[in-house]
């Protein structure tokens, strides 16, 4: 055979086995969520912002409330929200063992790169096959699924220990949609944890989106990773949650990974060509969103009753934004781990402040 002919053989196989990781992902029907039943007059909210491998640095924060409060986070909040890696994290922490979560915060120091690294990372095939993504998505989702599975097993959606919020990016309707596992939400349909999870990560591009069925009475939907079209769902888990717990008070921490602010002047490569300009503009404008995001945030304080909302996020830090977050390899992560406990060592203060709010109530 030649080697043109070789090539068209095996990008064929490929399409069947992408085809076979599309099959629709069945949720458990007549399934319906439970109702919402925080009864408390003060929820306690948690939510992760996207950023590939840089999830694992939240998590190094995690691991310090987790060891200054002698609790489990899936303990310290009420309701835990993410997109894309976020979304990962936060599942995680709240699948049940027996007498306790599966995971703590430090379980997943070492969890989650690997998880992300087996699933995500292209062997030379995959990226020969796909043409290094020219072709077809460079990672086949089966194997990540698979892995998924094998660390959330087979739980239903609405058995997570929190009122878990996940985002994904429907492709079916085009639409940012707020997966919540109370409240009816998902009336008839109760996806698997793993099904679910694994359609909110699949970033356009490299994985190919998770075809769910949510209506046995619809077609199946794409359901692909939000962080395509925003990294921090802060605002719309706040103005979902107030609607589902009217009355309440909200202590919300939120964990952002990209800087907090805007550097005051930037040297923009306007004539260096155009792989300058496109590594310095997504930083940019995950600030710039981000800044945004905070003057939302000022004005639902008005509106709503937060007890207490802290940012816990990252200076200004060029080389940080740098980092790529789709690069797996153990130096990149050396790299993330590194700041990881730079950025710890910033905001321990606010960590403490925080510690001994959830430990309140």
């Amino acid at each position: 055979m030649s080697l043109p002919g070789y090539y068209l053989f095996w990008c064929v196989k490929t399409c069947r086995l992408e085809k076979i990781a599309l099959d629709v992902l069945k949720p458990l029907m007549n399934e319906p969520n439970p109702e919402v039943n925080l009864k408390q007059e003060r929820i306690k909210v948690l939510i992760i912002e996207g950023g590939g491998i840089k999830g694992v640095y939240p998590v190094v924060l995690l691991e310090y409330l987790e060891k200054k409060t002698g609790k489990p986070i899936s303990e310290l909040y009420d309701v835990l929200g993410g997109i894309s890696i976020g979304s990962v994290i936060v599942s995680l922490l709240s699948i049940p063992g027996e007498s306790k979560p599966k995971f703590t915060a430090e379980d997943l120091i070492t969890l989650l790169p690997s998880l992300v690294a087996k699933s995500l990372e292209p062997s030379f095939k995959q990226k020969f096959l796909s043409g290094y993504g020219l072709l077809s998505a460079i990672v086949n989702n089966q194997k990540f699924i698979q892995i998924l599975q094998s660390n959330c097993g087979n739980i239903p959606f609405s058995k997570a220990l929190n009122h878990l919020v996940l985002y994904g990016y429907n492709f079916s309707t085009t639409t940012l949609t707020a997966f919540h596992n109370r409240g009816a939400d998902l009336k008839l349909a109760n996806p698997l944890l793993y099904q679910l999870l694994g359609g909110t990560t699949a970033f356009f591009g490299i994985i190919p989106p998770n075809k769910i069925l949510f209506n046995p009475l619809k077609n199946p939907e794409f359901i692909g990773d939000a962080g395509i079209v925003v990294v921090n769902p802060v605002v719309s888990s706040i103005i979902d949650l107030q609607k589902m717990y009217p009355g309440k008070k909200f202590l919300i921490t939120y964990i952002v990974m990209h800087p907090k602010q805007v550097p005051d002047r930037v040297d923009f490569p306007f004539y260096s060509g155009s792989i300058e300009a496109e590594g310095i503009t997504p930083p940019l404008i995950h600030t710039v969103e981000n800044q945004l995001i905070r003057e939302f945030m000022q004005s639902l304080k008005d509106v709503y009753r937060f007890d207490q909302l802290t940012e816990i996020g990252i200076d200004q830090n060029m080389d940080w934004i740098n980092l790529y977050s789709f690069d797996f390899s153990d130096q990149n992560l050396d790299s993330v781990l590194e700041y990881a406990k730079l950025f710890l060592h910033q905001n321990k203060e606010t960590l403490d402040i925080i510690a001994e709010e959830l430990l309140k109530d």
